[in-house]
């Protein structure tokens, strides 16, 4: 089955465009899931505690363009609900978003959760139109 679920476009500075899906956690409001098609792994913010497990045994080396690279924990969110679907668990690498929502906070009201990225994306088969600003993915 495939399942369609709309995104906001953001642009941050002239030009620079983010697709944002409005995360769903009981614990939170008004954050968002920036979809990333350059994140080999989907991150989440490691001060948002409430809504992901940690895995104790678990290290991930993370690195971003012009980063060093960075050893952090491991996580799963129970449940990841895009949209009105749940799409189960998701493994997710914990790292502080405090630099990325003052840099978004610049530009937009928007608080980021986390990037949905593609190991997330390619497993589901992802399908993104920039035109109708939806994604498809495979329930």
């Amino acid at each position: 089955m495939i399942l369609e679920i709309y995104f906001e476009i953001v642009e941050l500075e002239a030009k620079t465009y983010h697709p944002l899906i409005r995360a769903d956690f009981k614990e939170l409001e008004s954050y968002w899931w920036v979809i990333d098609t350059g994140a080999s792994k989907s991150v989440f913010d490691a001060s948002l505690s409430g809504c992901y497990l940690i895995d104790d045994a678990d290290t991930v080396m993370a690195t971003g363009l012009g980063k060093e690279v960075v050893e952090t924990n491991s996580g799963t969110i129970p449940e990841l609900k895009l949209g009105r679907h749940n799409f189960g668990m998701l493994q997710v690498a914990l790292v502080d978003f405090m630099h990325i929502n003052n840099e978004y906070a610049k530009f937009s009201d928007k608080k980021i959760a986390g990037l949905i990225g593609c190991d997330f994306l390619y497993s589901r088969n992802a399908i993104i139109d920039f035109e109708k600003a939806t994604i498809k993915l495979q329930g």
